[in-house]
This record gives structure tokens, C-alpha cells and sequence, in this order.
């Protein structure tokens, strides 16, 4: 099934927003395929991944996300609708894989792989509780980690009331999105002996808010 279909997003593009002077938009965003080297004078140096849509790439990204917060609670309104919509990749790929430094968790989102795909991704994903094997493997390997997941797990349960440990305690006071990178190193490491490989893994970077 074609899911761009029926008025669907069309791949082969990049979504270009109508203008509007109350919404920041990033010098970067230009034409399909593409952003200029420069804007209104100013010089901007080449991004280092040039298939990675600026808002995600970790060089470039100008978003302000906190993944403690759901992406429609925890992003710029104004940012969230012009930049969500747009594809993630250029030209676009069948599907994007996520993993990172600083979870021990994959992420696979299937197209249309859009910017709203990625941050909605891992905000549901870092939401699921921690199982049983999971939280066996930090008490047995990683003392500072243990302590790390129990104290954010106990800021987080004074506000939703949930006592339950979550993936979102791993990350501790590091939750603020940092963009995507590549690192073809760690990802020939991190895959599952027998997995197939994803063209489009890409690692996810976190800092303090």
C-alpha cells in the first residue's frame, strides 16, 4: 500500500510552509533537497549530514525539547507546525532506525518518516515501563546507573503520580533532545547478532535542559 496515497505527504519533496512573520524559521530551511550556504549575507557553514533534515541533525538543530514532555507539550507551537510535517530524510528512506549512547533501547519508525514521527517516537517509547530483566541487568552492572533511575524516577512520580520506574529515569537529568548524529562504529556494535542492519540508523544525543 502506497501511504501517500489520497492527498498523503508526497516523499519526493520537502515541505515548504507558507510564510508567516511571527514564526521563526530557521536559516537553513530552503529549497527540495536542500538548504543554501548562505542567507540575508550571512555565510553558514556546510552541515555534516546533508541528507538529515536541520531540525534533527545534531549540528544543526535549533529545537528546544525536553522528552520528558510529550513533543505537542514540550515543543515551540510555531516550531512544531511548520517543522513536524517535514520529512526527516532526503531523499526519503523506507524507514529510520534510532539508538543512542544513553539507552540501551532501538528505535524503528517505518515511513513516511517525518520530523513528528521521530520526536513522537521517542517520547512513547522512553514512556514504557522498565521490565523486570531490565532493571536485573542495572543492579547487576551499573550501581551508578541504579541510583541515576531512582532519583529522577522519584521527581518524575511527585508529578504524575506513577511509582513505577519508566524509560525516561534511565536518561536521569540528561532529557533535552541534542539532535541525531552518525556513528557507523557503534551501530555495527549495538546490532542484535542476526538483526538486519538499518541504512538509516542514526544515534540520538541528549544533554540538560
Amino acid at each position: 500500500m502506497n501511504p501517500y496515497v489520497n492527498g498523503g505527504w508526497n516523499p519526493s519533496q520537502w515541505y515548504r510552509p507558507q510564510y508567516d512573520p511571527r514564526v521563526y524559521v530557521p536559516p537553513y530551511y530552503g529549497p527540495t533537497y536542500g538548504w543554501p550556504s548562505f542567507q540575508g549575507g550571512r555565510a553558514y557553514s556546510q552541515p555534516k549530514y546533508p541528507n538529515l533534515n536541520p531540525g534533527l541533525a545534531a549540528d544543526t538543530t535549533q529545537v528546544r525539547y525536553d522528552v520528558r514532555k510529550a513533543p505537542y507539550d514540550g515543543i515551540l507551537l510555531s516550531t512544531a507546525a511548520q517543522l513536524g510535517p517535514t520529512l526527516a530524510l532526503s531523499p526519503p528512506s523506507s524507514s529510520i532506525r534510532i539508538i543512542s549512547h544513553s539507552f540501551p533501547w532501538t528505535l524503528d519508525i517505518p515511513a513516511p518518516v517525518t520530523c513528528a514521527a521521530v520526536f513522537d517516537g521517542l517520547y512513547k517509547m522512553l514512556q514504557k515501563h522498565l521490565v523486570d530483566s531490565e532493571w536485573g541487568i542495572v543492579c547487576l552492572v551499573d550501581k551508578g546507573r541504579r541510583e541515576t533511575i531512582e532519583k529522577a524516577a522519584k521527581a518524575r512520580a511527585e508529578k504524575d503520580n506513577d511509582k513505577r520506574l519508566k524509560r525516561i529515569d534511565w536518561l536521569g537529568e540528561t532529557t533535552a533532545f541534542k539532535g541525531l548524529e552518525k556513528d557507523e562504529e557503534f551501530a555495527k556494535k549495538r546490532l542484535l547478532p542476526g538483526d538486519t542492519a538499518c541504512p538509516e540508523t542514526w544515534v540520538v544525543k541528549f544533554g540538560k535542559p
